[in-house]
């Protein structure tokens, strides 16, 4: 009864905003299942080339219509039939280049991937991934940080995804320091801290190689993969405009736009977009899951997306947010997210 009457209140606040005019997608990698994580926090960020597939064609069979970010101030400022879909894949992975790459050309899609330098660069730990093997290397961790003691048992499955979420969220939180705690939990383990990014991240060479191809843009998604809040202006300079210039000198062509590594409304607000809109990005993108309607025209600095988890079926989930559902849940019935 219960779980009836929370369906019909959602459905309540489903009827008060309609789905938008478009989306755009967020996706990270795209991996065969055998090489999948079994931590849900980094599997949600996974999806299998096959689920790939059927999210274009699902997109196909009803109508709706892929295009480029470069086209989408356009279609949000003079809205028309049918609704637009852009597809966005974050951080520069290996895996854009070699599986998300023929997906995309056997549907004929256009989509951007937005990358970090530091980890294309190699010089920058995809953290998340470390973290996973560090939690797996042994039953306990113990480490002092800031004057404080932590000690994590991880004997079992649930004891490292408890201890994951901590870690992470004190990570998260540390700015421009993160990267030294980062190495000390490496050298507990006797881990290089930098082999993960070697092993999922493009090299430079496969970047322009992917920028070449003409279905892909390349967008900008920082040096080092922050959340913008926890750094002084000055190191926002660095991290995202040094970036850029760094990315079109690499690609040798414009780079014309911008995903916020963290993008909810406790990572980036009024400084960070002001910020960052110095650059002069057509779109820069968040992680607050929304559609777009035609007033976004105006909020082309914290653009919403809808992420699509690994967790779940990637149809079943790309129906329910691209309905605007699962939105209007979340946002309580606010139509324009972002404002």
């Amino acid at each position: 009864m219960l779980k009836a009457t929370a369906i019909r209140a959602a459905s309540a606040v489903t009827r008060r905003v309609r789905p938008g005019v478009g989306c755009v997608l967020m996706l990270h990698r795209v991996i065969p299942d055998a090489e999948r994580s079994l931590f849900p926090q980094n599997r949600a960020l996974e999806i299998t080339p096959e689920d790939l597939r059927a999210m274009l064609a699902w997109v196909r069979e009803r109508g709706i219509e892929p295009s480029a970010l470069d086209a989408l101030p356009a279609r949000l400022a003079e809205p028309h039939e049918p609704k637009f879909v852009c597809f966005t894949l974050d951080d520069g992975c290996r895996d854009s280049l070699h599986h998300a790459l023929p997906a995309f050309r056997e549907y004929d899609t256009p989509f951007s991937v937005n990358v970090t330098n530091g980890f294309v660069g190699g010089t920058v730990s995809v953290w998340w991934y470390l973290l996973e093997e560090v939690l797996t290397a042994g039953w306990r961790l113990r480490f002092s940080w800031d004057g404080r003691d932590y000690d994590f048992l991880t004997d079992t499955l649930a004891a490292r995804l408890r201890a994951y979420d901590e870690i992470a969220t004190l990570l998260r939180g540390l700015g421009s320091r993160r990267d030294e705690l980062i190495a000390h939990l490496a050298g507990l383990t006797e881990r290089d801290p930098l082999a993960c990014t070697r092993r999922t991240s493009m090299t430079w060479d496969e970047v322009r190689q992917l920028a070449a191809d003409p279905l892909a843009t390349i967008g900008a998604h920082t040096h080092g993969h922050h959340s913008l809040n926890q750094l002084t202006d000055a190191e926002i300079e660095v991290e995202v405009h040094a970036a850029r210039r760094e990315l079109e000198a690499q690609i040798r062509r414009p780079v014309r736009h911008f995903a916020y590594p963290f993008g909810g409304r406790n990572a980036v607000n009024e400084r960070e977009f002001e910020l960052v809109r110095r650059g002069g990005f057509t779109t820069m993108l968040t992680t607050r899951n929304a559609n777009l309607f035609p007033e976004h025209a105006g909020l082309l600095d914290r653009l919403p997306r809808l992420g699509v988890s690994g967790n779940y079926p990637a149809v079943e989930t790309l129906n329910l947010i691209e309905s605007g559902f699962a939105s209007a849940v979340q946002w309580r019935g606010q139509r324009v997210v972002g404002e």
